[in-house]
């Protein structure tokens, strides 16, 4: 796979293997001022967390929190759905990067357990880091911008983090979440059931390649349908109030992964909770998801995101 081409001053390297999918991430080297591969918990490798500074100034810096996507099941935090973030560093955000738990390690809630747990590292560790404690913003790219709404939807009820991984009593509020092109209602995402097949019948069409895995069997560790009322307690719409912090909403009209109704839903429901204003809703005309449409990686798209966060932060 050739480099994937973004006009951007920041630049992917390949950093481990080869042929036609090496994995690439973006070269931070050039920041002056980083902390990479902080531990947060101890109770997997997983739990870390990259720390990015502005070359300039003191702070306390606000911080822009970024959670990657993956299909739940993929994904590392500095690879390229950090575009997203690190030009936070030139406007002067602090830029925090977390790796989670995949679903193939642990299923569902344990990688919302560990951006709480994150986040309140970040928060009791504030002042050696630079960070303003009072303004921290959590966005997310697909299973990524899942997570950052249901950690913004649940984050006043406590049986939804472990607050045993560390830093109890500190508390994992955000003042601000963006969400891009992400899927919220898991169960309006799931394929339509398909009868099974009579014995003895040919197989179908396609039939006899590796099966694709089921992203959200994978994610809660069991069928979703089987277990209806436990899928509940996953959908951040049933734990949105009044109290849900202001939300940059984006999706493109053409995407192909997840449906962008999904965004409108979350839209629609911020909107209904907390009245007109809490919410902003773009959706790019064109744009496929991330990764497929990279205009998401662009500087050129960054613009919006820091209208939102500088009127809130600035």
């Amino acid at each position: 796979m050739d480099q994937m081409k973004i006009d951007s001053p920041w630049k992917l390297t390949t950093v481990q293997g080869s042929g036609p999918f090496p994995t690439q991430e973006i070269d931070v080297s050039g920041i002056k001022r980083k902390w990479l591969d902080v531990a947060y918990a101890d109770q997997s490798p997983a739990q870390k967390l990259d720390i990015f500074l502005p070359d300039e100034g003191e702070g306390p810096f606000p911080v822009y929190i970024f959670m990657h996507g993956g299909a739940y099941l993929f994904g590392a935090k500095r690879d390229a759905q950090l575009f997203h973030a690190i030009d936070g560093v030139t406007k002067g955000y602090a830029v925090v990067t977390v790796e989670q738990r995949l679903a193939g390690e642990a299923q569902f809630p344990y990688g919302l357990f560990d951006l709480k747990a994150a986040i309140r590292y970040l928060r009791a560790n504030a002042a050696a880091y630079k960070l303003d404690p009072e303004k921290f913003a959590l966005a997310g790219d697909s299973a990524g911008a899942y997570y950052a709404i249901m950690c913004a939807a649940t984050q006043d009820i406590p049986g939804f983090e472990d607050e045993t991984m560390g830093n109890a009593g500190v508390s994992s509020k955000v003042q601000a979440v963006i969400g891009f092109y992400g899927c919220y209602d898991l169960m309006k995402m799931l394929p339509p059931e398909m009868p099974e097949p009579p014995k003895g019948a040919a197989p179908g069409p396609g039939a006899g390649g590796p099966p694709m895995p089921d992203l959200y069997q994978a994610l809660v560790g069991a069928k979703p349908r089987a277990i209806h009322g436990l899928m509940y307690f996953t959908n951040p719409f049933n734990f949105i109030t009044d109290k849900f912090p202001p939300i940059l909403i984006q999706a493109g009209t053409k995407d192909q992964i997840v449906p962008p109704s999904q965004s409108q839903m979350l839209y629609d429901k911020v909107v209904e909770k907390c009245g007109e204003g809490r919410a902003e809703l773009e959706f790019f005309e064109g744009w496929n998801h991330g990764g497929f449409s990279t205009d998401w990686y662009e500087p050129k798209h960054q613009g919006h995101i820091y209208q939102f966060l500088d009127k809130l932060f600035k």
